[in-house]
């Protein structure tokens, strides 16, 4: 990918129901890109998650999240380090089950991403597949 090409963000979500083929395509789109060469990772929130996708880790590994999250919380990676040239070399985030992600786990990622890639663009200007199915979610009611 070129310097111009990465200068704008590219995120997607894929928002289907259960049994729709989520899986299957998550699982093609990491096929193809190694065939390809190009560099991708999945990430889902839990491990469960996890076990289904082909190369995955959880979010909270691949990222260094903290725990517990904050509304500050930055993630354990420099962008000299080992991991930050890693995290810089993917072309393709592939990220499951983002309707459980919370909120300042997703802002933690983007800080990083940009902090890594030196783009101030959305996530650092990575492609970035977000996967999830809203309809399994509880709706949430204040003081329910």
């Amino acid at each position: 990918m070129s310097n111009q090409e990465n200068q704008h963000s590219r995120l997607f979500f894929r928002d289907k129901p259960a049994g729709s083929g989520k899986t299957f395509i998550c699982n093609y789109l990491i096929t193809e890109t190694i065939s390809r060469d190009f560099k991708s990772v999945t990430a889902a929130w839990t491990d469960i998650a996890a076990t289904l996708l082909t190369n995955i880790a959880t979010l909270h590994s691949l990222f260094k999240l903290p725990v517990p999250m904050m509304n500050k919380s930055t993630c354990n990676v420099t962008p000299n380090s080992i991991h930050g040239h890693f995290l810089r070399q993917v072309s393709l985030f592939l990220l499951d089950e983002t309707s459980m992600i919370p909120k300042h786990a997703l802002n933690a990622i983007d800080r990083l991403l940009k902090d890594v890639s030196n783009n101030n663009f959305p996530f650092g200007g990575k492609v970035i597949l977000f996967g999830g199915d809203f309809k399994q979610n509880l709706p949430v009611v204040k003081r329910g």
